[in-house]
């Protein structure tokens, strides 16, 4: 679960425990109230009653509200893992065809996270120029000149499904032979 989600979920448990605490205190009062100073049925216990349904009412509201909140949140996760599982062997079977060996593919997919040569040479630990070398390479293979035109063509296949009128205003993109 992402950190913004959990903040979430914690700030919402934190009022609801703070509603929980606030219900504890009203049915102290209450049952003081009735028992021992004999206010059962006046105007201040009527209210203090009136107030601790509407903040029993809160908390069964929240809670509810909370649960689904984690229950939609589940469901993304195991969505987009499916997803990016899904995307992960789409790339990998591209990469497979174009026959790239070990170094080029993770070079690739360093490039296809967005990482500059810089930081791909520095996590790889070797030269920037060795990094360099292997995307030539990489995009020799892939038939592209650069990292944009790399990215688009591993891109493109997967887009290739997705209805025309999702992709663009109606229109459906040209295919790169359709360009040159």
């Amino acid at each position: 679960m992402r950190l913004a989600h959990k903040k979430i979920i914690l700030h919402r448990m934190l009022a609801l425990g703070a509603l929980a605490g606030a219900i504890v205190f009203f049915i102290y009062d209450l049952v003081a109230d009735a028992l021992w100073e004999g206010e059962f049925g006046s105007s201040h216990f009527v209210m203090e009653v009136f107030v601790f349904c509407g903040v029993s009412w809160a908390l069964v509201a929240g809670a509810g509200d909370l649960y689904r909140l984690r229950t939609r949140l589940e469901r993304e996760q195991r969505r987009n893992r499916l997803y990016s599982r899904v995307l992960a062997e789409n790339i990998d079977t591209q990469m497979s065809e174009w026959k790239m060996t070990r170094s080029e593919r993770e070079v690739a997919w360093l490039i296809i996270k967005g990482y500059r040569f810089s930081e791909i040479a520095h996590l790889r630990g070797v030269k920037e120029t060795t990094t360099r070398l292997q995307a030539s390479t990489l995009y020799a293979k892939a038939g592209v000149s650069g990292r944009a035109e790399f990215v688009a063509e591993i891109i493109q296949p997967l887009l290739a499904s997705i209805p025309g009128e999702r992709a663009s205003s109606g229109r459906r993109p040209p295919d790169r032979e359709e360009v040159y």
